[in-house]
């Protein structure tokens, strides 16, 4: 029987628990971009409680991206020195930490919008250089590896989805083309920083007539995997995750034939709130690592108390505010 509090190996991290901690929105930091010491104090309680792996509140690219004004800054004088300590603060209990990268926008240098079809060869190139130097800089400040968001609605998220990507050169088209730019960045990360793990956060499928299909979706992860991807977390806005104990739902049946699919770790998201109906996710699918986000907002060391009594219910509420009003902090507690 697995359980949620099980040690396992996540690729080449050795995590205490299956629970990933997945970051959004970060709100509490002070003028110039420095972190406040509640900032630290979350950290230190999601570290020490239980969590197997933090995966970070989203990094913007520019400072005029849409989400910047509620995201965490790479070009700060302070981010080194910080970020050091955040990450020291998660090594000491023992959980690897990945910062996640995750814009909206893109600034190729003559459009501070540029979509899919609008960049040339020239900014597809200073796109790539822009997110492996945000790899570089994690691994300065002693993340363990980067996740790279690829899922909701994120630039590149579009960028590989043929809704959006019209293209008509090796970056459109076909699965592979179109995959073309992220595959090309992992292979830079994993030959000039070794040992550096490349997470990919992806949607199962899209709403949009033309966009990512479940099959689509799993091509994509494959073509991720081949180019030396060591992780895939998935993500989606609106569906409920959790087994019912009858008929699985679609996101399972997905989960499943992804994992039979391709030979890295699969994180499951969703809107996992109590031990119980994850511990039956767990031991009803293939599935062996499942994320959580808001109940960590609401509470940063809810699973001290889990693990102590082998059982537990989040206190969220999923009121939704703190991820729609784009605020690291809860409204209810």
């Amino acid at each position: 029987m697995k359980d949620i509090f099980d040690e396992c190996h996540f690729g080449d991290l050795k995590l205490k628990s299956r629970i990933v901690r997945t970051g959004t929105w970060e709100t509490e930091t002070e003028e110039g971009g420095f972190l406040s010491p509640a900032i630290f104090d979350r950290y230190e309680k999601i570290a020490s409680s239980g969590t197997g792996l933090i995966v970070s509140e989203i990094f913007a690219l520019d400072r005029k991206d849409r989400f910047a004004p509620y995201s965490t800054s790479l070009n700060y004088r302070g981010f080194i020195k910080d970020y050091q300590m955040i990450t020291d603060i998660c090594h000491n209990h023992n959980v690897p930490v990945l910062g996640q990268l995750a814009f909206f926008y893109y600034d190729d240098g003559d459009n501070q919008k540029a979509e899919a079809n609008d960049l040339t060869l020239e900014g597809i190139r200073k796109l790539q250089a822009e997110v492996i130097m945000a790899a570089k800089k994690f691994s300065f400040a002693g993340f363990d590896g980067i996740q790279i968001n690829m899922g909701n609605n994120f630039y590149l998220t579009r960028f590989i989805n043929p809704y959006f990507n019209q293209r008509d050169d090796q970056y459109g088209g076909s699965t592979e083309n179109r995959v073309r730019i992220a595959s090309e960045i992992i292979k830079v990360i994993k030959k000039t920083m070794p040992g550096f793990h490349v997470s990919i956060r992806i949607n199962p499928w899209d709403v949009r007539k033309g966009g990512i299909t479940a099959d689509e979706s799993i091509a994509i992860a494959k073509e991720l995997e081949k180019a030396g991807a060591d992780s895939i977390q998935l993500t989606a806005r609106t569906i409920s995750y959790l087994y019912d104990g009858n008929e699985k739902n679609p996101f399972l049946v997905y989960v499943d034939k992804l994992i039979d699919e391709i030979d890295i770790p699969v994180v499951l998201g969703g809107n996992s709130r109590d031990m119980g109906s994850m511990n039956d996710v767990l031991n009803h699918t293939k599935v062996d690592f499942m994320s959580m986000s808001k109940p960590f907002v609401a509470q940063a060391d809810f699973l001290a108390e889990w693990k102590e009594n082998g059982e537990g219910v989040s206190i969220c509420q999923s009121c939704n505010n703190c991820y729609s009003k784009k605020t690291s902090t809860c409204f209810k507690y």
